[in-house]
């Protein structure tokens, strides 16, 4: 019996050495876990599996959090951290604070939230402790999904995580902006069914998505998580969960999220009364109140139970603005309507007043080595390209341009670096015999600017007949490449602007668009067609069928 215990330990110990031999860190170079401890230059990591490590940094050791570079000093016990080890020296090693909230150096102060309202520099922030004011800085740090963006790409809805580098700061040294997961995929009107308390689960009936400006059936019956944290409101008034099960056949909006993969409702408000649908401008608000006025002249009130969706986000009351255009579902009885949905599909270039983008056309008359001269240019202002009548250089509108500039050459279907934008003929003296010789004149340009630095440009050889252009918007259903006609995109909820109107005008169709000759911008960067998702909510300046430039939301 001892010869059987010995041997089964011997066997026990020569597995777990076999095991530590193939995956100590000394002999795969690699070491990843959490900081337990920093002195001096050395550095002490516990291993996911539990194992510890002092180990010293070599000379050359390269340090980053967040990418940036840093010294050992910064990091800190807890953070998870990922190290190359050479000769048993630490040679790389690198972390991301956004990955830990609890560590920000130096002070340590880090705050979660939803944007309620943004104003230039200044943040109203919805928090757990209410609501609070922060301010960004030209200094201040945006990410999102660990990369670095423009600040302009934050909206109201977002949650977020601030960073400050002072304990008393209210200025933001650095702000991390939540992924595509907070974002409204649909709209949902169906009949609750049955409420499952105990597996937080309900079943609907009648089931229909709003698409098109009208309400579509797309299933009988569907079975939904739910979480007793999520708010549920009646007639602006909230509702405890286990009450859920006593609103059988009551008719339910539900805002829903793609939850990595998965569909999750957001919020749900159920209809108490009778519901009035309406599609029109807010012209007035009365904050005393909690009510606005439509075109029409109906007074509807709002709570805080009501679903309001802008830009593809649930946002707080405080997003309503006048002269936005919305599709409003009002539940109640004659003139005592409360809004239960509140839909605001308002777009433009720029999400918020935090942005400085622009879009021109015009003649490149003039190019030199760092800015382009546009001549009778146009600018795209309020959905509408604006005519700027150049009659002198002086009058001509400057841009600038540098090596990090996109630039595409729409005729020859090409980019070109900013070195050969300078060399070749985009833009020529007309008047000399050599231009009149070789016929050259000057080219044309679709520009996208951040301020007066063009972040992408597309140039051709004729200008467009801009009175033909529409200004649309809409989410991507289907992306294909058509083997007829290139890459083409169909756009759901789409809606044209209409000056006459003063008005976004929702289309009853899903249409198409051909992306062949177009200028498509994410991010500040001109990208491929292949690139775009279905759900991405774009921004299109097209000639009917063909797309021009596009901006993706």
């Amino acid at each position: 019996m001892k010869k059987i215990c010995i041997s089964i330990i011997l066997v026990i110990l020569t597995s777990m050495m076999s095991f530590a031999d193939y995956t100590t860190p000394y002999r795969t170079g690699i070491i990843e876990g959490y900081v337990k401890d920093v002195a001096d230059n050395q550095i002490k990591i516990e291993e996911y599996d539990g194992s510890v490590h002092l180990l010293p940094l070599s000379n050359k050791a390269v340090c980053t959090i967040d990418q940036i570079p840093v010294t050992l000093k910064d990091f800190k016990a807890g953070m998870e951290v990922f190290g190359e080890i050479k000769g048993r020296s630490v040679t790389l090693l690198e972390s991301y604070s956004t990955q830990n909230p609890g560590y920000i150096p130096p002070g340590g102060k880090v705050r979660s939230g939803i944007v309620k309202k943004i104003d230039r520099d200044q943040l109203i922030i919805k928090t757990l402790m209410g609501d609070e004011t922060y301010f960004t800085s030209p200094a201040t740090i945006t990410l999102k999904k660990a990369t670095d963006t423009q600040l302009s790409s934050l909206y109201e809805g977002d949650r977020v995580k601030l960073y400050f580098d002072e304990i008393n700061s209210d200025v933001i040294s650095r702000l991390n902006i939540e992924g595509n997961s907070i974002l409204i995929k649909d709209l949902y009107r169906a009949v609750v069914k049955k409420a499952d308390n105990l597996e937080d689960k309900i079943v609907f009936d009648k089931v229909e998505v709003f698409k098109n400006g009208k309400w579509d059936e797309i299933n009988r019956s569907i079975t939904l998580p739910y979480s007793s944290e999520l708010p549920l409101y009646i007639g602006g008034q909230k509702v405890p969960y286990e009450n859920l099960k006593y609103y059988r056949g009551k008719t339910a909006y539900l805002a829903m999220k793609d939850f990595f993969g998965t569909e999750k409702i957001e919020k749900m408000v159920l209809k108490n009364q009778y519901e009035r649908s309406y599609s029109d401008k807010i012209e007035k608000i009365n904050w005393y109140a909690d009510q606005f006025e439509l075109k029409n002249k109906k007074n509807i009130s709002f709570t805080e139970g009501t679903m309001i969706i802008k830009n593809g986000r649930l946002v707080d009351k405080d997003a309503i603005t006048p002269n936005a255009d919305a599709f409003v579902v009002a539940d109640g009885r004659g003139t005592n309507q409360i809004a239960g949905v509140i839909s605001i599909y308002n777009e433009d270039l720029n999400n918020s007043n935090i942005g400085q983008n622009y879009l021109y056309v015009g003649r490149m008359n003039r190019i030199f080595e760092d800015a382009v001269y546009l001549k009778d240019f146009y600018l795209l202002n309020n959905h509408e390209w604006e005519s700027y009548r150049t009659r002198r250089e002086s009058d001509e509108k400057e841009l600038y341009y540098d090596q990090d500039t996109m630039i595409y050459d729409l005729e020859n279907q090409n980019y070109v670096s900013a070195k050969e934008f300078f060399a070749k003929d985009y833009a020529v003296d007309e008047d000399t015999d050599s231009a009149e010789d070789k016929n050259l004149r000057d080219w044309y340009a679709y520009a996208y600017t951040d301020g007066d630095r063009i972040a992408g440009i597309m140039v051709q050889k004729h200008l467009d007949s801009l009175n033909r252009h529409r200004m649309t918007t809409g989410s991507i259903e289907k992306i294909e490449d058509d083997p007829q006609v290139g890459w083409t995109v169909s756009l759901r909820d789409s809606k044209d602007y209409s000056h006459r109107h003063d008005k976004w005008m929702i289309k009853n169709s899903t249409i198409r668009v051909n992306l062949r000759k177009a200028m498509i911008i994410k991010d500040g960067k001109i990208i491929e067609p292949e690139m775009l998702k279905t759900s991405d909510r774009l921004y299109v300046v097209r000639d009917d069928f063909t797309a021009k430039v596009v901006i993706v939301k």
